[in-house]
């Protein structure tokens, strides 16, 4: 083991000179520091195929002889990250150097930052780029209405809704405090709390405040970026959050940026710490026809219906806060709305349960501000949520319905492919749903996929039409009649007359 990582760290070294920016003049420094982290007592003698290092795209080739050395010696996936994180970390330029030449380059145009950015993570490591091309992605189209998305996401672990509120009430007394604080950067890991030793981010000024840009180690779509706030203060959907989204499409119109809710189930799975998600990708929300344009209150902003499956709203303008007057007296009077004969109440005895969900971004000088309205009230018959998936679609989606699904891009937990082929195996053997169930016990639930399986519908279909009856579950204002008045209604109340 210590010949192979000896010959890692040179191969490292040269990897780093020529993808992470290593000068000759601190190859010996940074050889020592490595030397000293992987516990080898001198450097590897033999020859290394420089030129080979120089083609890789990312440093696995050289960091799997490691993992496994590692894997053999007991340690787990977790520890093993750690190790390697840490060696990627002190191989990347200090963050001081990469804010350095992240700004120079915005100077020029902020595409090439945030593709620096982009690149930089995936070459040092911190995006893991093989696990995340084992992601199984497909479009579920349908006959009538919007195409979804669906990836069946092979690196990152499944979560409940039940996982997601307890860590609001969970006690902060760790370091760092979350997982998106700023302390993250460089931090070695825990259990429990992932490593980050090659994290780097940049700092923006977004609503006169600081935060941070980073993109997400599991990358569900082109530049998946993360926006944090310094300071570490739960999530909230206001006029401040609001402001700070504007700024940040002003900054990189290339992207857009959006906010989770604020609120349990129909929030994001961090809801500790104020944060957006973005990035390069158009999810399928962003390219679907408006149905209908309506003025309103406030001159040069109008307000759309968006032709989707859950309930969405679109104000736009030119005037940066002309838009974000108009868009902020919606969010305000969507969280104080009651229709009790929709299900839809706003306060109780429980507590806020309306909120939005919201998406930005700039189209030829134009700002569209996507409203989707959330609400997160429960019932005897609904605990999981009134406008959540239905309970018995929880094999596919158990987790809250998030920023990126309610947008049409559904990332579902990794246990589908294998149970996707355990309900084909089953169809094809004709079995019943009772065998199929007494065979592999965690299939219960998929009834529904067996039988649409021995119908001629592939696996693929099924999980896309279950994904698009979600998204009618989510929405507050369904599409029958009692929805499309209730609606109408709303919109009236805030000046948006049909």
């Amino acid at each position: 083991m210590k010949e192979k990582l000896a010959k890692a760290i040179e191969e490292l070294l040269s990897y780093a000179r020529s993808h992470l920016y290593l000068r000759d003049e601190d190859v010996i420094y940074v050889r020592n520091l490595l030397l000293e982290e992987l516990k080898v007592e001198e450097p590897y003698k033999g020859e290394i195929d420089e030129k080979a290092i120089a083609a890789l795209k990312t440093p696995d080739a050289i960091l799997d002889p490691i993992r496994e050395g590692y894997a053999e010696e007991g340690l787990s996936v977790d520890e093993i990250d750690r190790i390697t994180d840490r060696a990627l970390g002190l191989l990347t330029p200090l963050p001081s150097e990469v804010i350095s030449t992240f700004d120079g380059l915005y100077k020029k145009n902020p595409e090439l930052s945030t593709t620096y950015l982009y690149n930089l993570s995936i070459e040092n490591d911190y995006i893991k780029k093989s696990r995340v091309d084992k992601n199984i992605l497909f479009d579920a189209k349908f006959e009538k209405g919007p195409m979804l998305e669906i990836s069946i996401n092979m690196s990152k672990p499944e979560k409940s809704n039940k996982d997601i509120a307890a860590a609001t009430k969970k006690a902060d007394v760790s370091y760092p405090r979350c997982l998106l604080c700023p302390e993250n950067e460089g931090y070695i890991g825990r259990p429990g709390h992932p490593s980050r030793g090659n994290l780097r981010f940049v700092p923006l000024t977004l609503g006169g405040k600081r935060w941070y840009l980073q993109f997400s180690p599991y990358v569900y779509y082109r530049e998946h970026c993360i926006v944090f706030l310094e300071d570490h203060v739960p999530m909230k959907v206001d006029g401040f959050s609001l402001a700070s989204l504007m700024d940040f499409a002003d900054l990189f119109p290339h992207y857009f940026i959006g906010s989770n809710s604020d609120l349990p189930i129909v929030g994001g799975s961090i809801l500790n710490h104020e944060h957006f998600q973005g990035g390069g990708h158009e999810l399928p929300l962003l390219k679907v026809p408006f149905l209908n344009t309506l003025k309103g209150p406030v001159d040069g902003v109008v307000l759309h219906e968006v032709d989707f499956y859950d309930t969405v709203l679109c104000l736009e303008g030119k005037d940066k806060a002309k838009v974000h007057e108009a868009a902020l007296k919606v969010i305000e009077a969507w969280a104080h709305y009651d229709n009790p004969s929709l299900n839809i109440v706003s306060h109780d005895e429980e507590g806020r349960h309306s909120t939005s969900t919201i998406i930005v971004r700039k189209k030829e000088g134009n700002y569209l501000i996507y409203l989707i309205l959330r609400n997160n009230r429960t019932d005897a018959e609904h605990p999981g949520g009134i406008f959540h998936a239905r309970e018995q679609f929880a094999h596919i989606k158990k987790e809250g319905i998030g920023l990126i699904e309610a947008a049409g891009l559904f990332i579902l937990p990794s246990r589908l492919k294998r149970q996707s082929k355990l309900v084909e195996e089953a169809a094809a053997s004709g079995l019943s749903y009772e065998e199929m169930v007494k065979k592999n016990p965690d299939l219960q639930g998929f009834a529904g996929m067996l039988s649409s399986l021995k119908h001629g519908l592939t696996a693929e279909k099924y999980i896309g039409g279950i994904c698009r009856l979600i998204l009618d579950d989510v929405s507050v204002f369904k599409k029958d009649e009692a929805g499309k008045k209730g609606l109408h209604a709303f919109l009236q109340g805030t000046g948006y007359g049909i």
